[in-house]
């Protein structure tokens, strides 16, 4: 009787040895899964990341494009104005100053 005592307490002890053994196996499975989830996220989330700036980064730019060429347009009309006006009174200046020199 001691001999089968002795037998169910060492097949016990293997089996607690066994299934600790296993939870440690479970364990290191499970937290190399949960390291590959994760990097796998923070992959994706970075190239999400990356996509919207480079999307942002192309809005901006679209939007400096077309704020330059309302700007050289606005210049270009301004330029226009001021020859008109130029050459309007050049004629009327050119006399005033040929009167001044001529006095």
């Amino acid at each position: 009787m001691a001999k089968d005592m002795l037998d169910a307490i060492c097949a016990a002890e293997a089996e607690a040895k066994n299934s600790e053994l296993n939870a440690r196996q479970t364990a290191a499975q499970m937290t190399a899964k949960a390291r590959k989830d994760a990097a796998e996220l923070i992959s994706q989330r970075e190239q999400e990341a990356e996509k919207s700036a480079e999307d942002e980064l192309e809005r901006t730019r679209a939007e400096g494009e077309r704020a330059a060429a309302k700007a050289a347009k606005n210049a270009e009309t301004e330029c226009k104005r001021i020859s008109a006006a130029a050459d309007k009174n050049r004629a009327t200046v050119i006399k005033k100053a040929a009167d001044a020199l001529l006095g």
